[in-house]
C-alpha cells in the first residue's frame, strides 16, 4: 500500500465533469507481420495478461481516507479483470479516418471509474477506409489517469507493453501475485495521525524556503528598480519568477465543455532536425513550438479572432529523482513558453522562442526545479486546485509536449506498430493540447481540444504542415544568405545550392499537387554524393495514420471534417 504524492492527489482534485484528467494513446497496428497474418482479440488479451506486471498502474486502485483527512492510497489488487478493462468495438461505416477520430474523441471524453484500477483499453476494428492503413489493421486506444502516470512513466509502459520482435515472446507472468489487504478505517485513521507531525515539519521547511526565495527576489527587484534596469518593481518581480507581465486572452482560455475533438497527423523528424540545426541555439522542442505558433496564428486569423499578444504554452518538465529507489509518483512541473503567434516571420518567431526558453531556464534555476512538487506535497489539494484554476488562464493558453519514443519498430501480439498518437487533456483556462511522440522517423502529433473552442481541428492540423514548410523555407533562405568561408563572391556555396533546391522543391510540390502529379511529402532530394542534404515538405499534406512515404496522398478538407 502506497500513499499518493501531492501532485497525484492534485490531478484527482482537478477532475470535474467537464475536464477528465487522464492521458491516452492511440496505436495503429498491421497484423500482417504476425503468425498467420492476422491477430485475434484473444491474442491481444493473452499478450496483455502476460505483461500486467510491467507497471503498478495496471493493478493499483484508489482507497480514500474517511472524511478526506489525509491523501488516498494505492492498493494492489489481484487478479485484474481484463474483461472489464479491455473492450472490443468496431468503427461504423465507412470506417475512415474521420470516424476513427470521432470514436476516439468520444472515448477520451469519458471519465475513468475510480473504484477500479485507473486504466482502460479499447481494441478498435473496422479501419476499412483509413487512408494509408494496411488492410485488416486494428487500433488500440488506452488511457491512464494522470494521478497514476506522468510522461516518462507512460513511455516506459509503452515500451514494456510491446516487444522488439514479431514472434511472441515467452514472457510468463509471475506465478505468485501479492495483493494488498483492503485497509480498515482504524488503520487509515492511524496512518493519518502518524503523518501529522512529519508533514507539519516538512511544511514548515518548505514554507521557510519559499519565503526566503521570495524575499530575495523582492530585494533583487527593488535593487533593479533603483539602478534603472527595470521600469517597474512589479514587472521586475514577475520577470524573475516567469510570470507574464500581460495576459493575452484567446478562444482557448475559457471554460471547456465535456466533449472533446481529436485530430492527428505526422511530421518528418528529419525536417524538424534540419530546421533546428539551421538556427543557433534552437532545440527540437523550440521548432515544434514555432510551428504550432504559426498554425495558431493562421487559424485565429481564419476565424476572424484577434491575435493575442501573450499566447503561451504550458510545457511539462520532468523533475526525476536521480537516486535509485526514489518515489515513483508524478515528477512533472509546468513552465511557460510564449509561442509568439503575433510574429509573422517564422524564423523570427523561432528565434524569439529560443530567447524565451533561455529565460525560463534561468527562472527555474532561481526558484528551484522541485518547487511546484514541494508546494503540492504540503498545500491541501482543495486549496491548490482552486489556486491553479484561478491563475491558469493568465499563465498559459495551451499544453504542448513532445515525448521521445523508440527508434526501432515495436510489436504487440506479433502486429507491428505503424502509428502512435499521444492524447493529453484540456481543462478550464487551457483548452488546447498538442502533444508529439517521436516513433521511428516520424513525429506523431495529436490535437485535443473542446468541441466549442475547436470545432474543426483538421484546419489546425493542416496549419502545422503548412507552417513546417514555411519555417523550413525561411531557414533555408537564411542559409543561402550566409556567406560560405571558402566560396567566391559569385559562386554558389554547397549550402546555397542545397537551399535553392529545397525552396524549389517546396514550391514545386504544391504545383505538382495542384496538377495531379503528387509527390510524397517529406521526401528528401539527394545532395552531392547521394546524401540527403535538404528536406522538402508539401505544405498542403496532412499525413495520416502510418502512411508509407510513397503512398501518402492529399486529404480534401471536406473528408476530414467532424
Amino acid at each position: 500500500m502506497k500513499q499518493l504524492g501531492g501532485l497525484d492527489e492534485l490531478f484527482l482534485a482537478l477532475e470535474r465533469n467537464n475536464q477528465c484528467m487522464h492521458v491516452a494513446a492511440l496505436g495503429i497496428y498491421d497484423p500482417s507481420t504476425a503468425a498467420g497474418g492476422h491477430v485475434r482479440l484473444r491474442d491481444i488479451l493473452s499478450h496483455m495478461r502476460r505483461r500486467l506486471d510491467v507497471a503498478p498502474v495496471f493493478r493499483r486502485r484508489l482507497v480514500g481516507v474517511p472524511f478526506n483527512i489525509d491523501r488516498p492510497y494505492w492498493v494492489d489488487e489481484s487478479p485484474v479483470d481484463l474483461e472489464y478493462h479491455v473492450h472490443h468495438i468496431a468503427l461504423p461505416d465507412p470506417g475512415d479516418w474521420r470516424q476513427l477520430c470521432i470514436q476516439v474523441a468520444r472515448l477520451h471524453s469519458q471519465p475513468l471509474d475510480r473504484s477500479k484500477p485507473l486504466w482502460q483499453a479499447y481494441v478498435i476494428e473496422g479501419l476499412n477506409r483509413v487512408e494509408g492503413v494496411p488492410e485488416g489493421s486494428f487500433a488500440i486506444y488506452i488511457k491512464f489517469h494522470h494521478a497514476a502516470v506522468d510522461g516518462d512513466t507512460s513511455v516506459q509502459i509503452m515500451r514494456a507493453m510491446h516487444s522488439m520482435i514479431a514472434v511472441p515472446e515467452h514472457h510468463a507472468p509471475s506465478s505468485h501475485q501479492v495483493a494488498d489487504a483492503p485497509p480498515t478505517s482504524i488503520e487509515l485513521y492511524a496512518r493519518a495521525a502518524g503523518n501529522l507531525l512529519p508533514r507539519g515539519i516538512r511544511a514548515w521547511r518548505t514554507g521557510l524556503a519559499v519565503g526566503t526565495k521570495l524575499a530575495a527576489l523582492v530585494l533583487e527587484s527593488f535593487f533593479r528598480r533603483l539602478t534603472g534596469r527595470e521600469t517597474s518593481l512589479v514587472d521586475g518581480f514577475c520577470g524573475q519568477i516567469g510570470w507574464p507581465a500581460s495576459s493575452g486572452h484567446s478562444r482557448f482560455d475559457g471554460p471547456v465543455s465535456s466533449r472533446r475533438m481529436v485530430e492527428g497527423l505526422s511530421l518528418p523528424v528529419r525536417a524538424i532536425q534540419r530546421i533546428r540545426d539551421g538556427v543557433e541555439g534552437a532545440t527540437f522542442d523550440d521548432v515544434f513550438l514555432a510551428i504550432i505558433g504559426g498554425a495558431i496564428r493562421d487559424y485565429l486569423a481564419e476565424c476572424g479572432d484577434r491575435l493575442p499578444t501573450a499566447f503561451a504554452a504550458g510545457v511539462p518538465v520532468a523533475d526525476v529523482d536521480i537516486l535509485p529507489g526514489g518515489d515513483s509518483s508524478n515528477h512533472v512541473g509546468l513552465k511557460r513558453l510564449p509561442m509568439h503567434p503575433e510574429i509573422a516571420n517564422p524564423r523570427e518567431r523561432l528565434e524569439a522562442i529560443c530567447r524565451d526558453r533561455a529565460d525560463s531556464v534561468q527562472t527555474a534555476d532561481v526558484l528551484g526545479r522541485s518547487l511546484v512538487r514541494d508546494l503540492a506535497d504540503q498545500v491541501p489539494s482543495s486549496i491548490s486546485s482552486g489556486l491553479i484554476s484561478a491563475v491558469l488562464t493568465d499563465y498559459a493558453s495551451a499544453f504542448v509536449a513532445t515525448v521521445r519514443g523508440p527508434d526501432n519498430p515495436m510489436y504487440l501480439a506479433g502486429a507491428q506498430l505503424k502509428a502512435f498518437y499521444p492524447l493529453g487533456f484540456v481543462m478550464d483556462g487551457i483548452g488546447l493540447n498538442v502533444t508529439g511522440f517521436r516513433y521511428r522517423d516520424e513525429l506523431w502529433v495529436t490535437i485535443v481540444s473542446c468541441r466549442k473552442m475547436l470545432p474543426d481541428p483538421q484546419k489546425l492540423a493542416r496549419g502545422l504542415s503548412v507552417n513546417l514548410a514555411a519555417l523550413a523555407e525561411a531557414v533555408e533562405a537564411g542559409r543561402e544568405r550566409r556567406p560560405h568561408p571558402t566560396a567566391g563572391t559569385t559562386a554558389l556555396s554547397h549550402g546555397q545550392a542545397v537551399s535553392a533546391r529545397a525552396t524549389a522543391a517546396v514550391a514545386g510540390s504544391t504545383k505538382r499537387a495542384a496538377t495531379g502529379r503528387k509527390r510524397a511529402p517529406g521526401s528528401l532530394p539527394a545532395g552531392p554524393g547521394g546524401e540527403d542534404s535538404a528536406i522538402a515538405i508539401d505544405p498542403g499534406v496532412v499525413v495520416r495514420a502510418g502512411e508509407p512515404a510513397t503512398t501518402r496522398r492529399r486529404k480534401s478538407p471536406a473528408a476530414t471534417q467532424h
